[in-house]
């Protein structure tokens, strides 16, 4: 009975993969964007190749790499592959994914076996709403999975004195994985703070070699970014400076992650109780280390104010609870127990990811929403060609990608930019006076001050237009065409696109 138990918590749990795969490939298939920064990224990929200088010239046109390195270095090998760079990043985004699964049963593997472990990979994709934001080609998705893979030297066997001790082999591995997180998105510096500074509580030796290594990494990777780049590296970093805060912003996400994350909050609970009661210690409970994991996707939270922040960043919460809550569970049913008892834990984590997965759909686009962006595609592709460009896209920045044009500027932000008058603006600004650019794409707005809108309004004219799918919304994408280019969007049927006269609805939810 035991192996039978066993055996169908393995199932269930690679049912799970499985379907999550399954969706991630529909998404791999679909040769558009499904979040409006992905062009961003492409291009960064692809510039690394062939103009890496533009990356970090003291100029934000155009767009400089802001986020680091590390993911422009990931996708430059799949430059090559032109327009099907897209699919490309997403079948490594595949890869990621499952990496992050694999790190996670490695976490729970190690005090409670193989099956739980298994089971605990599958609940850590199961919450697709939640889950397919790894399968975006963003920094986010190689930033989680390096975070968790530094998780798995560096975490102590127990948060207390004495309690473990860093080798030389897991203080190496430990301190890279961080630096490469880091470098992929800086935030990693606030996920994996609790990683190190928890080694405080359990060897002070170990805490202060691990500071020195990450210290001399990093000093050293800071060093060669600012030799490489002629200190446009430092340069570029005074951009998060410009973004300030928005008032109501935390709370909203806030209650927008709880709503998504309050399974694997009340799995957690639910395990922690089981585990007191059966060891009577609350000790073992506090004394874990996988803590360090909760709080490294906890202490993000005074970030949520911040101008462009989103739900996204307490995405790492979800794997992290999941780890802690099955290590407790497996406090309260050892898979050393006998009988059906030990493989009660793996069977109810794999339930509650079926569970999960029947009640929380991956994000998709639909036909419609391919025909949409086929054709809205089309006349941009055609457009340019007949006009030979430029453009200037105020998102989506995948415009800029299939005309083979580095992105210009990078549309949510460059309100926010206009007004601290960063070094590029001014070319935008006379680029729109002077009709240097033959057709402008909008999804959000140009500045309505400094003279942007009357450029506008002056040299161009509404070509059409359509209301793009994304993964949070509908949104309206407007097209204008320089006024002495008659070139205009006359959409196929079928399609949720409209031409000069068609008004489009604006999106309910703004995109990030």
């Amino acid at each position: 009975m035991r192996k039978a138990g066993d055996a169908a918590s393995v199932a269930a749990a690679l049912v799970v993969i499985v379907l999550f795969a399954r969706c991630a490939a529909q998404l791999v298939a679909y040769p558009w964007d499904w979040s409006p920064d992905e062009g961003l990224f492409l291009d960064w990929g692809r510039r690394l190749v062939t103009d890496p200088a533009s990356l970090y010239a003291r100029s934000f046109v155009p767009y400089p790499a802001a986020y680091g390195p590390g993911l422009p270095a990931l996708l430059a090998p799949f430059a090559g592959l032109g327009e099907r760079m897209l699919a490309g990043a997403r079948l490594l985004a595949l890869g990621w994914s499952l990496v992050s699964a694999l790190a996670v049963y490695v976490l729970v593997k190690r005090p409670a076996g193989r099956v739980f472990g298994i089971a605990a990979a599958a609940l850590a994709l199961a919450a697709f709403d939640v889950s397919f934001w790894l399968m975006l080609v963003r920094p986010d998705g190689p930033m989680i999975t390096l975070w968790l893979l530094a998780a798995i030297p560096l975490l102590p066997s127990r948060l207390e004195s004495g309690g473990d001790r860093l080798t030389n082999g897991r203080l190496a591995a430990g301190s890279l994985l961080v630096l490469a997180a880091v470098l992929t998105k800086p935030t990693a510096v606030v996920h994996a703070a609790p990683l190190v500074l928890g080694w405080l509580l359990v060897d002070r030796r170990s805490f202060l070699r691990l500071l020195l290594l990450l210290s001399t990494l990093g000093l050293l990777s800071f060093v060669l970014l600012q030799l490489a780049t002629a200190g446009g590296f430092l340069w570029l970093q005074r951009v998060w400076s410009m973004h300030g805060t928005q008032a109501g912003l935390m709370q909203l996400i806030l209650v927008h992650s709880l709503g998504r994350l309050w399974p694997f909050a009340a799995f957690a609970a639910l395990s922690g109780a089981l585990a007191f009661r059966t060891t009577r210690r609350a000790r073992p409970l506090l004394t874990d280390g996988a803590w360090l994991l909760v709080l490294g996707g906890a202490v993000v939270v005074p970030l949520l104010s911040k101008y462009g922040a989103s739900w996204n960043y307490l995405v790492p919460m979800m794997p992290a609870l999941v780890v802690l809550a099955c290590r407790w569970l497996a406090l309260a049913l050892p898979a050393s127990a006998p009988g059906l008892r030990g493989a009660i834990g793996p069977a109810l984590a794999a339930t509650l990811a079926i569970a999960l997965v029947l009640t929380r759909p991956f994000p998709l686009p639909t036909a419609l929403d391919r025909r949409s962006a086929d054709a809205f595609y089309a006349f941009v592709k055609e457009h340019t060609r007949r006009s030979g460009g430029p453009i200037l896209a105020m998102r989506p920045e995948l415009a800029y990608f299939v005309v083979g044009q580095p992105v210009e500027m990078e549309g949510s932000t460059f309100v926010r930019l206009a007004r601290h008058n960063v070094a590029g603006s001014e070319r935008l600004l006379h680029g729109l006076r002077e009709g240097r650019y033959t057709l402008l794409v909008e999804l959000h707005p140009l500045p309505d001050t400094g003279g942007y809108l009357e450029a506008k309004e002056r040299n161009y004219v509404h070509a059409g237009g359509c209301n793009l799918s994304f993964y949070f919304a509908t949104a309206a994408v407007h097209l204008f065409t320089r006024r002495d280019l008659p070139l205009y969007f006359t959409p196929p049927a079928d399609t949720r696109c409209g031409g000069p006269a068609a008004t489009a609805a604006a999106s309910p939810l703004p995109p990030p």
